[in-house]
């Protein structure tokens, strides 16, 4: 089977932001989204095991100044689900990878808004029948920002998750930190993998793990095995 990591970034610097309140804006990210889905669909003649390839959206919903209200966010989720829903999606799942609260975009931090808390992430997923990509980096950073317990929302959202992106993470903006040298209990967290995700696959998305023949992905393997 495969994976397809959406871009994030397109040509003449266009992030993509499927939760954006700009019609015009919104409509490219959608256009760049099929993009994305057509070149899946072709690379499945290579993988025929593969029925159903899943493409992981860091789907937007970002903004530069400042955390928009928490009553406004429904309002982009219901923006984020149109969207999907706008994709000629047959023959691929849609997985809206769960996201951090400080991002680096463009070489400047923002400020996430959407895939942050369990709660979140659940209703989502249950209120539009979608799956996800549980990023561990990425909603340690977010519970350890709003102070929600890590463990509850993984028991909230692993359910609801087809793949994983097992990585450890610092504080409320560090991310990509190789398994182990981070703020994550690996023990918990697995058990609570086997729990409530069981069987689901997963990369160890560590930072800059490709250098020399992906040596950080080999120690990342190497830890977890014995975990897993």
């Amino acid at each position: 089977g495969f994976i397809v990591h959406s871009p994030e970034l397109f040509e003449h610097d266009h992030i993509m932001d499927l939760a954006s309140t700009d019609a015009e804006y919104r409509k490219r990210s959608i256009v760049e989204l099929q993009r994305v889905v057509e070149l899946t669909r072709e690379l499945t003649r290579w993988f025929p095991r593969e029925q159903n390839p899943a493409i992981i959206v860091n789907v937007g919903g970002f903004t530069r100044s400042g955390f928009i209200e928490p009553d406004d966010r429904r309002s982009r989720y219901d923006l984020v689900e149109d969207a999907f829903a706008r994709i000629d999606a047959d023959g691929v799942e849609l997985l809206a990878q769960t996201m951090p609260p400080f991002p680096w975009l463009m070489g400047g931090q923002m400020y996430h808004n959407l895939f942050l808390t369990g709660a979140d992430i659940a209703w989502f997923a249950d209120t539009f029948g979608r799956r996800v990509c549980l990023d561990t980096s990425h909603s340690r950073l977010s519970a350890t920002r709003s102070g929600e317990s890590f463990a509850e929302l993984v028991e909230r959202v692993a359910p609801h998750a087809r793949h994983l992106h097992l990585v450890d993470a610092t504080g409320v903006d560090g991310e990509g930190v190789q398994v182990g040298e981070g703020d994550i209990d690996w023990a918990e967290l697995c058990g609570l993998l086997d729990e409530f995700a069981p069987g689901v696959g997963f990369i160890p998305e560590i930072w800059q793990g490709h250098v020399d023949d992906g040596a950080g992905f080999w120690k990342a393997l190497e830890r977890l095995e014995p975990l897993l």
